[in-house]
């Protein structure tokens, strides 16, 4: 299955290849879709590989010597099947929603997104650090085709560029990490045992890998990529990276600390607090910025830091000794990522259908989507209540287990580790109370709110992607699975038990307590049942429902309509309501610090009709800055910038200066071999 799933990808690569230079729109519509299939196709083979390695039938391909560079194979054990079931479990319905002949005039589109799948399972399945660089390398290659795509359009080839550099960054941590991890184990063979974590070289390649994998997945300082890299890919391609092509990051940070074990305190404490910080910067600029595709890009910002609060108490579990922490923090950081991949990829299929039949996501523009486009709109809905980790949705459980193994620093010792964890964990509490507003406001203004006055018309030939079955499958797909996970969230919890034994061995099945409850793999510390609240929370509406109806007097749904207020002052607009920009203002001002919010009222001059007549408009300005770009990446360009002007200089012309720079060169690197030899 393993292999079947790489081939039908290539396939799909080679046939959007041939399609972009075949002429005809007909034979373009049907290259297209035999892509697509295929694409699918191979993405369902790669689940089913997951699926028989997590059940205790691995898989695997022998790649031979690869040369000098060790042993090599492409292998599926239970950790590698349960990324591969996550990554490409969303990316089918995706695909299949990609499929509809409404979103099909993309010509090589698929061809990137196969080349991307490709790298994610050679990433997830690869057991020879050459092998992962090489995969790794082609995911960049692909992320920077998907989001150059359109770069014709305002902001998408600097975007191509960030991720790209971002991409080559991460690559270059991973290579220094693995080159110093194979100095000492003389292989590339990604195996335990090879490297003592705690002497100088273990923690400095521990240190190195972490870093790297964490850059692809949107840590800070690292973020800046993922809002502009994720609005330059078109639509169907965003659904794709964020859901499955990221979670390669997640799983080179869990396969690490498989290799490594136990990793030193400051490693612990520092992975912690950039879990926390990533997580208030990521939704402190989702709830306050106006536009749908780049709220859900800062949404995933925020839960890499999520998910990453939850990976590191596991290293505080592997750092002090305790098996059951490590097991509480993989099993919250993997229900998280599972989370994560259904509610983004979801989120992402909608917002392409409503910005492709409403050319905007401002959301001031957008309003009562729900009506409009029903099924993007129920999308929309069920992945915001997903990644607002509300109850009746797979992030309930999910943010609940990373919050209950946050509490568990008592059970250490190191007052470091102590104070890391409450640190996160005040942060993480308070993104989660944040993350609700945010996506109230999606909710509740986008979905459900009222018509705008500069509303824009659905363009009747890309609004039929909402009515067409390949789309309607692919969201009823997502949207089941978003709370299937919650209503079955023990089975859920026993697949993720079973793929994290190469770690913890049966330590996470402790996470299952009596039938249909959960715990914090700790017995008798606190219990939850997203079962019986899918049982209790209908009944009792059920119930009020009914008691209304028998003793109202009259008809509890009769409505009674009168004329809206809007405000007491002359000259606004009646009917349009909170707007997105107003409900988000509170945010914006509590967190100014954090957002660096400026605001400015400007005077707008118009032409008066009447010339003895002064015409003036003021308009109110709101901004906010990336605290990270404004403090650290712009000083760092301007003294690369600096420092690039400067060495021009040595750009005389000169045979004679060239050779005494060469001569210089030789001397320093004989000093560096005497000194260290």
């Amino acid at each position: 299955m393993l292999i079947g799933g790489l081939v039908l990808l290539a396939a799909a690569a080679l046939i959007s290849s041939c399609a972009g230079i075949r002429r005809g729109q007909g034979a373009q519509g049907r290259w297209d879709v035999a892509a697509w299939t295929a694409n699918a196709a191979g993405a369902a083979s790669l689940v089913i590989a997951g699926a028989l390695a997590v059940s205790g039938r691995p898989q695997g391909f022998d790649l031979g010597g690869l040369a000098g560079f060790g042993p090599a194979a492409l292998r599926v054990d239970a950790l590698s099947g349960l990324f591969l079931i996550v990554s490409f479990g969303v990316a089918v319905p995706a695909l299949v929603a990609a499929a509809a002949p409404a979103n099909r005039h993309r010509p090589r589109l698929p061809a990137a997104i196969a080349v991307a799948l490709i790298a994610v399972a050679i990433v997830i399945t690869s057991d020879n650090l050459f092998v992962l660089l090489f995969g790794w390398e082609l995911l960049t290659a692909a992320f920077y085709l998907i989001a150059g795509y359109d770069r014709g359009l305002p902001g998408r080839a600097r975007g191509s560029i960030i991720t790209v550099v971002f991409g080559k960054a991460s690559g270059a941590a991973l290579l220094m990490g693995a080159l110093l991890l194979a100095a000492h184990t003389h292989t590339f063979a990604f195996i335990a045992g090879g490297l003592d974590p705690l002497s100088a070289a273990g923690q400095t390649s521990y240190a190195l890998l972490l870093f790297g994998f964490g850059i692809k997945v949107g840590l800070v300082p690292a973020h800046i990529w993922m809002p502009r890299g994720y609005f330059a890919a078109p639509g169907p391609a965003r659904a794709v990276i964020a859901g499955s092509a990221v979670n390669v990051g997640f799983y080179g940070m869990w396969r690490t600390l498989n290799i490594f074990g136990a990793p030193p305190v400051w490693l612990v404490c520092v992975v912690l607090i950039v879990g926390g910080v990533t997580a208030i910067l990521g939704i402190a600029h989702a709830a306050v910025n106006p536009d749908l595709a780049t709220l859900i890009s800062w949404s995933s910002v925020e839960n890499a830091g999520l998910i990453t609060a939850g990976f590191g108490v596991a290293l505080v579990g592997a750092a002090a000794s305790e098996p059951k922490l490590v097991a509480a923090g993989l099993v919250a950081g993997t229900a998280q990522v599972m989370a994560h991949a259904m509610g983004k990829t979801l989120m992402f299929v909608s917002a392409s259908t409503i910005e492709h039949a409403t050319a905007t996501t401002e959301l001031d523009r957008l309003g009562g989507i729900a009506r409009r486009l029903p099924w993007a709109g129920a999308g929309l809905v069920i992945g915001s209540l997903t990644l607002a980790g509300l109850p009746l949705t797979a992030g309930f459980a999910s943010e609940w287990f990373t919050l209950e193994s946050l509490m568990q620093q008592f059970r250490v010792t190191s007052l470091a580790m102590q104070l890391s964890t409450a640190a996160t964990g005040a942060l993480i509490a308070l993104t989660i109370g944040i993350a609700g507003v945010t996506f109230v406001r999606v909710v509740a203004l986008t979905a459900f709110g009222p018509a705008r006055i500069d509303e824009p018309q659905l363009n009747p030939a890309a609004a039929r992607v909402d009515r067409q079955w390949p789309y309607r499958l692919g969201v009823s797909v997502l949207v089941v699975s978003c709370l299937a996970a919650a209503a079955l969230a023990p089975l859920q919890v026993g697949l993720i038990a079973r793929g994290l034994r190469p770690i913890v061995g049966d330590q996470a099945a402790g996470a299952n307590a009596e039938p249909w409850v959960l715990q914090p793999v700790f017995a008798k510390f606190s219990a939850l049942s997203p079962t019986w609240l899918w049982i209790v929370l209908p009944a009792m509406a059920a119930l009020i429902a009914a008691f209304a109806t028998a003793f109202a007097g009259r008809n509890p749904f009769r409505a009674r309509a009168v004329t809206p207020w809007s405000s007491a002052s002359p000259g606004v607009d009646r009917g349009v309501g909170y707007t997105s920009s107003g409900y988000a203002n509170p945010v914006r001002n509590v967190l100014a610090n954090v957002l660096l919010t400026r605001t400015a009222l400007l005077e707008v001059e118009d032409e008066p009709a009447d010339p003895e007549v002064a015409a003036r408009r003021y308009t109110y300005r709101i901004d906010v800055i990336d605290v990270v770009e404004q403090y650290f990446y712009r000083p760092l360009t301007r003294g690369v910038l600096v420092i690039s002007r400067t060495a021009k200089r040595l750009q005389s012309g000169r045979l004679d200066a060239y050779m005494a720079y060469m001569l210089i060169a030789v001397l320093a690197v004989l000093a560096v071999v005497i000194a260290t030899s």
